[in-house]
């Protein structure tokens, strides 16, 4: 009977730990994916903004200025493009999947890759890219 009662006690002690842990874990869990959500948003708009503020710059210096500027992608970021010639669009992962980060802008820009991509082919880490104004509009692309 003493034996029986040792027993039952430890598999209540191991399954109330189990019931604080296993929930406990998985709060953490979520909490440390959408921190990391968080922080790749904040560099997305980072470089978005720092697209935009070049392009405004150039464009209002006038015909022939051009930039050029070093910005740091994320991994997850999946394709950059000018979207209807206002609007630059950063493509990237997420943990509800893929989402978009749209800059707007009053001012005509362009690429000289298809679909309005600023390079053949976006890759993690420093990109550099050129901005440069043709007068009533801005190229944007990136150079290696």
């Amino acid at each position: 009977m003493k034996l029986s009662q040792v027993s039952f006690e430890y598999i209540l002690v191991v399954g109330i730990a189990l019931l604080i842990i296993v929930p406990g874990a998985m709060l953490f869990y979520n909490y440390s994916i959408k921190s990391g959500d968080e922080l790749t948003r904040s560099r997305i708009d980072m470089v978005g903004n720092e697209i935009m503020d070049s392009v405004e710059k150039v464009y209002y210096i006038g015909e022939n200025s051009w930039e050029t500027i070093k910005v740091d992608v994320p991994d997850s970021v999946r394709r950059i493009y000018v979207l209807n010639n206002y609007e630059l669009v950063i493509e990237y992962e997420s943990y509800v999947g893929t989402s978009e980060a749209v800059f707007f802008s009053d001012i005509n820009m362009t690429t000289p890759y298809p679909q309005g991509s600023i390079s053949d082919e976006v890759h993690a880490g420093l990109n550099i890219i050129k901005i440069t104004s043709l007068g009533y509009y801005v190229l944007i692309n990136e150079t290696r």
